[in-house]
């Protein structure tokens, strides 16, 4: 089986998996959902996202709670949080220098070809919906890499975002939270996969 059928078989055996077994995830499968993550693109590739790793017990309790008692984040060895900036992307700021300055050409150059969509967020008031978006690429990235390792996981968008910035010590400033995903190995039967076949989704032009 070539590459492309195993990562979309990985994608059809993931399921929002609701219970987890009591087994920790190897550095090393863990290290490598987190680089999907890290490797996902970005719009102008600013990477305006951080990933938190919540291992703790401790901690993956009071997540639990800001996740409304939700069942996957109680039993799952791990969640990720992935959270976005709010507005660190004034064209001036030392957060967009700092990234224009990796790319080939000069900062001038990226800060020319940013200034205008950058402008058109401004207007559109869409400058921490387009942050946040960012992370859902990154979450479906994961999320299917994990597949691949038979590492099921759940996204979830329910949870009171104060008590998961207190949990993770985060600033609510600068940083918005976008998904809370946890992931681990299932304690319960697989589900099968309910989609709508391609013929009622695409429309060729």
């Amino acid at each position: 089986m070539d590459i492309g059928n195993k990562i979309l078989e990985a994608m059809i055996n993931r399921f929002a998996c609701k219970l987890y077994k009591d087994q920790k995830i190897s550095d090393k499968d863990l290290n490598l959902i987190l680089e999907s993550g890290r490797y996902t693109p970005t719009s102008f590739g600013l990477e305006g996202w951080h990933f938190h790793v919540v291992e703790d017990k401790k901690l993956i309790k009071e997540l639990t709670e800001a996740c409304f008692d939700q069942e996957s984040v109680l039993t799952a060895p791990v969640s990720i949080i992935l959270t976005a900036l709010r507005d660190d992307y004034q064209l001036d700021s030392p957060f967009v220098i700092q990234r224009g300055e990796r790319f080939p050409g000069t900062l001038q150059e990226f800060i020319d070809d940013y200034r205008g969509y950058y402008e058109y967020l401004i207007e559109n008031n869409r400058v921490e919906c387009w942050s946040r978006s960012q992370c859902y690429i990154a979450a479906g990235n994961m999320m299917s890499i994990a597949a691949s390792l038979d590492i099921q996981s759940c996204a979830i968008e329910g949870f009171d975002e104060k008590m998961v910035a207190d949990v993770i010590k985060l600033d609510l400033n600068r940083w918005q939270v976008a998904l809370v995903i946890p992931f681990g190995y299932s304690a319960e039967p697989k589900r099968i996969k309910i989609r709508e076949p391609l013929e009622k989704l695409v429309t060729y032009h």
